[in-house]
C-alpha cells in the first residue's frame, strides 16, 4: 500500500522553475514588482495619513492661537 507513493516530491515548472531559465528569471521579476507595487501602496497610505496628521495638528494650532 505504503509503495504506491512516491519516494520523493518534485514541482512542477510552473510552481518552481529551473533558476537558470528564462521562466525562473520571469518569475523572480515578477515577484520583485509585485512588492515594488505593495511597498508603494504602503508608502501612498502612510502619505495620506501623515498629511491629515499634519493638517489637524495645524488646524488644532489655529485654533488654539485664535482664542
Amino acid at each position: 500500500m505504503l509503495s504506491a507513493l512516491p519516494s520523493s516530491s518534485l514541482a512542477c515548472a510552473t510552481c518552481l522553475a529551473d533558476k537558470g531559465s528564462l521562466v525562473g528569471q520571469a518569475q523572480g521579476f515578477a515577484i520583485l514588482f509585485m512588492l515594488g507595487v505593495l511597498a508603494f501602496m504602503f508608502l501612498c497610505a502612510g502619505g495620506i495619513v501623515f498629511t491629515m496628521v499634519r493638517q489637524q495638528r495645524k488646524a488644532s494650532q489655529l485654533e488654539a492661537s485664535a482664542v
